[in-house]
């Protein structure tokens, strides 16, 4: 008869321990919710321009046109410009600003003269 209490016991603690793991889960699954939202809202801040930086002198560089690309961007020609067209076209859309370096003919010193013009 004592095994059986004690089987009783064993069963009454791991049914018991069972329901705080899953109830534990499911409050720790709420606390991290609001991080997530905290966070897109943190990347949508990012995307907005800065005060006093004009949106007709941004470039998008996954978007502008070779003679678009010459004209809003200093240090380079059509030539250049055709350049970065056709890297877009051939290994697709740049994922970063500094993506633009893998391009041949563009270097660091071009990316720093035109980063306050570059967009995606």
């Amino acid at each position: 008869m004592t095994w059986m209490k004690s089987i009783k016991q064993s069963l009454g603690s791991i049914v018991v321990i069972s329901s705080m793991l899953m109830c534990s889960h499911a409050v720790l699954a709420k606390k991290i919710e609001p991080d997530k939202t905290m966070t897109n809202k943190h990347f949508q801040e990012e995307k907005t321009l800065p005060a006093g930086v004009d949106n007709i002198a941004q470039v998008n560089i996954n978007q502008a046109s070779a003679e678009e690309l010459a004209k809003k961007l200093h240090g380079i020609g059509i030539q250049k410009a055709k350049a970065i067209v056709e890297y877009r076209n051939t290994y697709g859309a740049f994922n970063t600003i500094e993506n633009i370096l893998e391009v041949r003919g563009i270097g660091p010193a071009f990316l720093e003269k035109n980063r306050s013009k570059l967009t995606l």
